[in-house]
């Protein structure tokens, strides 16, 4: 409830008076579970993160070819961010986290970081990538996955896979070095 609140009015326009409305409960008894709008926000973007992304992390660790850790991380987390409202609130507005919850919710996303940047340096190390910066790739492809909050059509799920898929290609062909031939 309070989550479709948030999507729907964003961070900012979403009142606690408004939270506690929506869930039948006085302010003072909202206030008995946390203990402002930021740490409601931070819960439920905690709970969000637990149950959507932390899988597709410990999923992508798992898998032993760093190809295939890089691609399973960004056409999830595309997929997510394509089919999910939720996204279009979470990802922009960490930014109104307190710096403690910050700092936890970013470790949460920093796991992830890591898989796809040592997955980057592993490939790198094997000469199969460009001589970019580890740090700068894993930032663009996260970066590419996450700016599809802001501009997929969440009507449009028939296209999501595609749109997730591209993505992979995209970011892969543009990391790995051609198989024949020099640029």
């Amino acid at each position: 409830m309070a989550l479709d609140l948030f999507i729907q009015k964003g961070y900012s326009g979403t009142s606690i008076s408004m939270i506690a409305k929506a869930l039948g409960m006085s302010k003072a008894n909202l206030y008995h579970y946390c203990t402002s709008k930021e740490d409601l926000f931070y819960k439920i973007h905690l709970n969000y993160l637990e149950k959507h992304f932390i899988p597709i992390t410990e999923e992508a660790e798992q898998l032993s070819d760093p190809i295939d850790r890089i691609a399973y991380v960004l056409k999830r987390l595309t997929l997510l961010n394509a089919t999910d409202k939720a996204c279009r609130v979470l990802v922009p507005d960490i930014i109104n986290l307190n710096r403690g919850h910050h700092k936890e919710i970013i470790s949460i996303w920093r796991r992830a970081y890591d898989v796809v940047c040592s997955s980057v340096k592993e490939l790198k190390r094997s000469g199969r990538t460009a001589k970019f910066r580890e740090s700068f790739l894993t930032l663009l492809g996260f970066g590419m996955a996450n700016w599809v909050t802001f501009w997929f059509d969440h009507s449009r799920q028939a296209n999501a896979e595609e749109l997730a898929e591209t993505l992979v290609q995209t970011f892969l062909n543009g990391l790995l070095r051609p198989a024949t031939g020099n640029r």
